[in-house]
């Protein structure tokens, strides 16, 4: 009886350590209290992305669960979190449409965090989109 016991809970042990969490990573997004100051003061959320999903399709996923409209700004963070432990990352080629930056920086990154920020101002706004951003501003930049 003793070694059924054993063997059951060897295998409930098993079971459970065989189980593998599924990875969940979110994205901040962001958006001005105020429609008259888009580059402002922001509130926001994260939302779960999934690999290899657009930054339209975020958007478009904020929008629809939120209830914002296709007026409404939204900015995306360049950073993607971990909710289950495992290590997040920086996005590669963020579409600027969606960037906040220079006004908001991630600053527990080492991309478009304080050193992307010193870099802007030394070289200038269009070497630095030229640099990083195919020549292209960011949202935050055009909406200066």
């Amino acid at each position: 009886m003793k070694a059924n016991k054993l063997l059951i809970g060897a295998a409930v042990i098993a079971t459970l350590t065989a189980c593998e969490k599924e990875e969940t990573f979110v994205r901040n997004y962001y958006y001005p209290y105020s429609t008259s100051d888009p580059t402002g003061v922001q509130a926001g959320g994260n939302i779960q992305v999934y690999e290899n999903e657009t930054d339209d399709a975020i958007i478009n996923r904020v929008k629809e669960i939120s209830g914002m409209n296709s007026k409404n700004t939204i900015y995306l963070s360049t950073e993607i979190y971990s909710l289950t432990g495992e290590d997040g990352y920086s996005v590669k080629n963020p579409d600027p449409d969606y960037m906040l930056f220079p006004h908001a920086i991630q600053s527990m990154s080492d991309e478009w965090g304080w050193d992307y920020y010193d870099e802007y101002v030394s070289l200038g706004e269009q070497a630095f989109c030229d640099k990083y951003l195919n020549g292209e501003l960011t949202l935050g930049m055009k909406l200066d």
